[in-house]
Protein backbone atom coordinates (compact mmCIF):
# COMPACT_ATOMS: atom_id res chain seq x y z
CA UNK A 1 0.00 0.00 0.00
CA UNK A 2 1.23 3.47 -0.81
CA UNK A 3 1.84 5.94 1.99
CA UNK A 4 -0.68 8.76 2.37
CA UNK A 5 1.55 11.61 3.54
CA UNK A 6 -1.49 13.77 4.36
CA UNK A 7 -2.37 11.48 7.27
CA UNK A 8 -0.66 11.90 10.66
CA UNK A 9 -0.49 8.36 12.15
CA UNK A 10 1.96 5.50 11.86
CA UNK A 11 0.56 2.37 13.51
CA UNK A 12 3.28 -0.16 14.34
CA UNK A 13 2.89 -3.91 14.85
CA UNK A 14 3.88 -3.64 18.53
CA UNK A 15 0.71 -1.55 19.08
CA UNK A 16 2.57 1.76 19.33
CA UNK A 17 1.26 4.73 17.39
CA UNK A 18 3.35 7.64 16.20
CA UNK A 19 1.36 10.84 15.75
CA UNK A 20 2.88 13.61 13.64
CA UNK A 21 2.35 16.86 15.58
CA UNK A 22 2.97 19.16 12.60
CA UNK A 23 0.10 17.71 10.56
CA UNK A 24 -3.15 19.50 9.68
CA UNK A 25 -5.13 16.49 10.98
CA UNK A 26 -3.17 16.30 14.24
CA UNK A 27 -5.98 17.40 16.58
CA UNK A 28 -8.59 15.14 14.97
CA UNK A 29 -6.26 12.14 15.07
CA UNK A 30 -5.16 12.91 18.65
CA UNK A 31 -8.78 13.03 19.78
CA UNK A 32 -9.48 9.74 17.99
CA UNK A 33 -6.57 7.77 19.47
CA UNK A 34 -6.97 9.25 22.97
CA UNK A 35 -10.14 7.20 23.39
CA UNK A 36 -8.37 3.83 23.11
CA UNK A 37 -4.65 4.36 23.78
CA UNK A 38 -2.26 5.78 26.36
CA UNK A 39 0.21 8.56 25.65
CA UNK A 40 3.77 7.43 26.27
CA UNK A 41 5.74 10.53 25.32
CA UNK A 42 5.19 13.78 23.49
CA UNK A 43 8.38 15.35 22.16
CA UNK A 44 8.16 18.19 19.67
CA UNK A 45 7.41 16.45 16.34
CA UNK A 46 6.04 12.95 16.97
CA UNK A 47 3.92 11.90 19.94
CA UNK A 48 3.95 8.24 20.91
CA UNK A 49 0.85 6.37 22.05
CA UNK A 50 0.47 2.72 23.03
CA UNK A 51 -2.59 0.52 22.67
CA UNK A 52 -2.74 -1.75 25.74
CA UNK A 53 -5.16 -4.29 27.11
CA UNK A 54 -6.21 -1.77 29.75
CA UNK A 55 -6.70 1.07 27.25
CA UNK A 56 -8.89 -1.18 25.10
CA UNK A 57 -10.86 -2.32 28.17
CA UNK A 58 -11.44 1.33 29.11
CA UNK A 59 -12.52 2.09 25.55
CA UNK A 60 -15.00 -0.81 25.58
CA UNK A 61 -16.28 0.32 28.99
CA UNK A 62 -16.88 3.74 27.44
CA UNK A 63 -18.94 2.22 24.64
CA UNK A 64 -16.37 1.97 21.87
CA UNK A 65 -16.48 -1.06 19.60
CA UNK A 66 -13.55 -2.82 17.95
CA UNK A 67 -14.80 -1.58 14.58
CA UNK A 68 -14.95 2.06 15.71
CA UNK A 69 -11.39 1.80 17.05
CA UNK A 70 -10.13 0.25 13.83
CA UNK A 71 -12.05 2.81 11.78
CA UNK A 72 -10.24 5.60 13.65
CA UNK A 73 -6.85 3.99 13.06
CA UNK A 74 -7.54 3.43 9.36
CA UNK A 75 -8.89 6.94 8.85
CA UNK A 76 -5.69 8.65 10.04
CA UNK A 77 -2.95 6.09 9.30
CA UNK A 78 -0.33 6.84 6.64
CA UNK A 79 0.06 3.10 6.03
CA UNK A 80 -2.16 0.04 6.31
CA UNK A 81 -2.86 -0.90 9.93
CA UNK A 82 -0.90 -4.09 10.72
CA UNK A 83 -3.11 -7.18 10.79
CA UNK A 84 -1.70 -8.14 14.19
CA UNK A 85 -2.97 -4.84 15.64
CA UNK A 86 -6.38 -5.38 14.07
CA UNK A 87 -6.55 -8.91 15.52
CA UNK A 88 -5.47 -7.69 18.98
CA UNK A 89 -8.09 -4.92 19.02
CA UNK A 90 -10.87 -7.34 18.06
CA UNK A 91 -9.68 -9.93 20.61
CA UNK A 92 -9.29 -7.57 23.56
CA UNK A 93 -12.52 -5.67 22.98
CA UNK A 94 -14.46 -8.94 22.55
CA UNK A 95 -13.40 -9.95 26.08
CA UNK A 96 -15.08 -6.96 27.68
CA UNK A 97 -18.14 -7.87 29.76
CA UNK A 98 -17.74 -11.63 29.47
CA UNK A 99 -17.16 -11.93 33.22
CA UNK A 100 -19.31 -10.17 35.79
CA UNK A 101 -18.50 -9.64 39.45
CA UNK A 102 -21.50 -8.94 41.67
CA UNK A 103 -22.14 -8.83 45.40
CA UNK A 104 -24.82 -10.94 47.09
CA UNK A 105 -25.22 -11.47 50.83
CA UNK A 106 -21.77 -9.95 51.52
CA UNK A 107 -20.17 -12.36 49.04
CA UNK A 108 -18.65 -11.68 45.65
CA UNK A 109 -20.06 -13.77 42.81
CA UNK A 110 -18.18 -14.24 39.54
CA UNK A 111 -20.49 -15.16 36.68
CA UNK A 112 -20.54 -15.50 32.91
CA UNK A 113 -22.82 -16.74 30.17
CA UNK A 114 -19.77 -18.58 28.80
CA UNK A 115 -19.39 -21.93 30.61
CA UNK A 116 -16.00 -22.59 29.00
CA UNK A 117 -14.68 -19.27 30.29
CA UNK A 118 -15.92 -20.02 33.82
CA UNK A 119 -14.23 -23.44 33.64
CA UNK A 120 -10.97 -21.78 32.58
CA UNK A 121 -11.15 -19.30 35.47
CA UNK A 122 -11.94 -22.09 37.91
CA UNK A 123 -9.04 -24.17 36.61
CA UNK A 124 -6.63 -21.23 36.94
CA UNK A 125 -7.90 -20.53 40.48
CA UNK A 126 -7.62 -24.21 41.48
CA UNK A 127 -4.07 -24.38 40.12
CA UNK A 128 -2.99 -21.33 42.18
CA UNK A 129 -4.44 -22.89 45.35
CA UNK A 130 -2.04 -25.87 45.15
Amino acid sequence: MMADSAKPLIVQSDRTILLEADNALYEEARDAVAGFSEIVKSPEHYHTYRITGLSLWNAAAGGMTAESILEGLRKYSKYEVPSSVEADVVDYVSRYGRLKLTEKDDRLILSSDDNVLIAMVWQAYSFKQR
